[in-house]
């Protein structure tokens, strides 16, 4: 179930999203909607495309449910996405005809910083955007 919008005061907004494919597109659009409201649509286009990559990867990797989640920091975003494995993503060597194998590279290029904490039932991926940014 989706959790209401975030405040233009709050500081945080997560959602449950089910394990399949349309939840990617759901997952965009929500950070479109949140960062709106939060005055921060300056980090939509590429915090969008590793929301896209991550949770890709928990639906596919995973093949579990996730709660993704963004909380403010000032003109900073933090995104997770938790889901119920213990495995930990794992960089793919990626040739230049390979159709999978970039994601994380992705991530790390648009993301100031990234990274990947255990929870008792699985693991958090998370990721942070500081203010104006490109790849």
């Amino acid at each position: 179930m989706l959790a209401p919008s975030p405040t233009r005061d709050g500081k945080e907004a997560s959602w449950d999203l089910p394990a399949v494919p349309e939840a990617v597109a759901l997952a965009r659009r929500l950070v479109r909607e949140a960062l709106a409201v939060w005055s921060l649509s300056a980090l939509a286009d590429n915090l969008t495309v590793v929301v896209s990559e991550v949770v890709t990867n928990a639906i596919v990797h995973a093949k579990s449910a996730v709660t993704f989640s963004l909380h403010r920091q000032g003109r900073s975003v933090r995104g997770e996405v938790a889901d119920h494995s213990p495995v930990w993503p794992t960089p793919l060597p990626a040739g230049p005809d390979e159709e999978h194998g970039r994601g994380l590279a992705i991530v790390a290029a648009y993301s100031e910083r990234w990274g990947v904490d255990p929870t008792p039932d699985g693991k958090i991926v998370w990721f942070v955007f500081e203010g104006r940014q490109a790849p």
